[in-house]
């Protein structure tokens, strides 16, 4: 009886997985509820969930507001995280097909209906933000310029987080390895903003000093991935942390351009010295002395280990596939004539 059900169950999910329809609805869910759970938990905006039923019946702006994403430029940087780490998580929902299923354009399918599903849900968070911010939001952020910005910045991280995504998912070892490294960065930020949330930047102050170590963790497992079997792979292993340092450069550097943009800072006159001293920032944080070392170490090291561990599992023939492949044929045909001469005899016998 329990071997049938076993069975049974196992059909039931083979079939599942076999279905593209539910890509579309897990990268919906997945842009929003995964990428903005720093804000949901921060209260959507209200300074506590407890204040949402006042606010939806008051329509009063006193406790803040409910928005679906933040749409103000204080925020910019944590709607930049929010976007980015959605967008992956929309991609990775194209793994629900299950890869044992016949192609027959399934992974078109599939990443056309997660593409689909992210968007659609960037659109509504994004139009509904839009609207609260445009009604119940500051002067300065109700400013069509503003908005403006705002808007470019959430489509921005959706469609590079989705970009992203799809090439962690779907492409080859080099690519992903190289993909991931944004996305590492964003994450280790959409931890921290969830820490932030939960507990308060003083209380989690302690905590957020080894957020970054979730870039060296997630770094380090794609470099895993990556493998040292060949020198164009073991190449790209500094062009990873390469790009591990300028993206966490360009996070700080986007970061103080986005303190800059609040009232009476000369806007928009003043924008492009806000961009010049942004770019300074960015330049400045790439020097040596600001790196983070320890992460960088920590990475090589969780790539190196990953990479031992799955050179042990899958042994040094899967190293070059021309070596798992010369012995069956030499086998195959050692093994053919005796094979014929077994069934003649049979033959014999039975004549």
């Amino acid at each position: 009886m329990n071997n049938g059900v076993g069975v049974g169950n196992e059909a039931h999910r083979r079939h599942a997985r076999a279905l593209v329809w539910p890509v579309l609805p897990l990268a919906a869910a997945g842009w929003w509820v995964v990428g903005a759970l720093p804000w949901m938990i921060d209260g959507l905006g209200a300074r506590s969930p407890r204040n949402w039923p006042n606010d939806v019946s008051a329509g009063s702006a006193t406790d803040g507001y409910i928005s679906l994403l933040p749409f103000t430029t204080v925020h910019l940087g944590l709607l930049l995280t929010i976007t980015l780490v959605g967008g992956a998580v929309a991609a990775l929902a194209t793994l629900w097909v299950s890869p044992r299923v016949p192609a027959r354009g399934r992974r078109l399918a599939s990443v056309s209906l997660a593409t689909l599903g992210g968007l659609t849900a960037a659109a509504y968070a994004t139009a509904q933000s839009a609207g609260a911010t445009r009604q119940l939001g500051s002067d300065f952020d109700r400013d069509d310029r503003v908005m403006l910005g705002v808007l470019a910045v959430a489509a921005v991280g959706t469609l590079l987080g989705l970009v992203l995504g799809l090439v962690v998912v779907l492409s080859r070892s080099v690519l992903r390895a190289l993909a991931a490294a944004p996305l590492a960065v964003a994450l280790a930020s959409w931890v921290s903003a969830d820490v932030v949330s939960l507990i308060g930047a003083e209380r989690g102050r302690w905590l957020l000093e080894w957020t970054p170590y979730v870039t060296a963790v997630a770094v380090g497992l794609a470099l895993a991935g990556l493998g040292v079997r060949s020198l164009w792979r073991l190449a790209t292993w500094p062009a990873v942390l390469l790009l591990v340092a300028a993206c966490t450069a360009g996070q700080t550097a986007f970061g103080y351009l986005a303190s800059s943009l609040r009232p009476r800072s000369g806007l928009p006159n003043g924008l492009r010295d806000h961009v010049e001293a942004s770019r300074d920032v960015f330049i400045e944080a790439l020097r040596p002395e600001h790196q983070l070392w320890g992460v960088y170490a920590v990475a090589l090291a969780v790539g190196l280990l990953g990479s031992a561990v799955l050179w042990r599992r899958h042994g040094p023939g899967s190293l070059t596939p021309s070596t798992s492949v010369r012995p069956v044929a030499t086998t195959a045909a050692a093994t053919t004539p005796a094979d014929s001469a077994s069934a003649v005899r049979a033959d014999a016998r039975a004549r």
